[in-house]
């Protein structure tokens, strides 16, 4: 017996953009069991759900009775029975994907919330997300830009690396939540295809596992990736050591991103940072491939 396999191909006519919708649970109340919450989505086009990731940053443990569920656009349970919930890990693949239409809601449960901190005095600082990952379908007739390289080319691996640096604390000092700071990654004279991004500190090895920082990538033309900054984990490729996967599996942004020659990556970071913990360090690697001329 054979097993045929095919390539997954968009619609003809269609245009796939990675996009993740951010559940920001920062203002729940630990304890508490939330039904029926709706993640609102744009009103710009269809979105294609494929992967779930953070819910572990929400609830509480398995064993404490954390739990999640969610529901199609049918508003129908995904998985699970609906009146106990499922337990879910740091990323749960929506398998097969699953369409949600424009001006859709995507419904869900939360069970036992506990909310991630990172510690800051008497005012933590909630590191607490569920990014609903997947990608934005844009129809045929659509005036979304599509980024198309103007000349023949052949692959060569490049990465652009970028030191930053985090001086600012995520509360300023009227208590505030101080605002995101912009950044750039100048491209070269060449288009860039930007397969992943990989975070780690200076002098540690493997990477980034703390959330210290939420960013929020854009595309060529200023589009951002997701309704909210996600939090670095959830994009981060890095492997925290050689065994291991990244502790999201993450993919991001799938489908590739092409970058013009002489354009640049932009990034926001929000600092999830306590100001007793300033300043920090680290390397933002930028992976993927040159489309260099031939």
């Amino acid at each position: 017996m054979r097993i045929i396999e095919e390539p997954y191909l968009t619609p003809d006519g269609t245009l796939d953009f990675p996009f993740a919708y951010v559940f920001d649970a920062s203002t729940l109340t630990d304890g508490n069991n939330l039904l029926n919450v709706a993640q609102q989505l744009q009103g710009d086009s269809q979105f294609i759900l494929r992967r779930i990731v953070g819910v572990p940053t929400v609830v509480n443990t398995p064993a404490l009775g954390g739990r999640f569920n969610y529901k199609n656009a049918s508003g129908n349970y995904a998985n699970g029975n609906p009146s106990t919930g499922i337990v879910v890990p740091n990323v749960w693949p929506v398998v097969p994907e699953k369409m949600y239409k424009q001006n859709d809601q995507i419904g869900f449960d939360l069970y036992n919330v506990l909310r991630s901190l990172n510690a800051c005095g008497e005012t933590p600082i909630y590191a607490a997300q569920i990014a609903f990952m997947g990608v934005k379908r844009f129809g045929q007739g659509s005036t979304y830009p599509r980024q198309i390289t103007p000349y023949k080319y052949r692959e060569v691996r490049y990465a652009y690396a970028y030191e930053l640096t985090i001086n600012w604390a995520h509360f300023d000092t009227q208590g505030r939540v101080a605002p995101a700071q912009q950044f750039y990654v100048q491209m070269d004279n060449f288009d860039f295809e930007l397969l992943r991004v990989a975070i780690s500190q200076p002098g540690q090895t493997g990477g980034l596992t703390t959330q210290d920082f939420a960013i929020q990538l854009y595309d060529s033309n200023q589009h951002q990736f997701s309704s909210a900054p996600l939090l670095q984990g959830f994009i981060n490729a890095a492997r925290p050591n050689p065994q291991n996967s990244s502790p999201y599996q993450a993919t991001f942004p799938t489908p590739s991103q092409i970058y013009p020659a002489g354009g640049k990556i932009r990034f926001d970071i929000t600092s999830l940072l306590c100001s007793t913990s300033l300043p920090q360090s680290y390397e933002l690697l930028f992976d993927g491939i040159w489309r260099y001329p031939c």
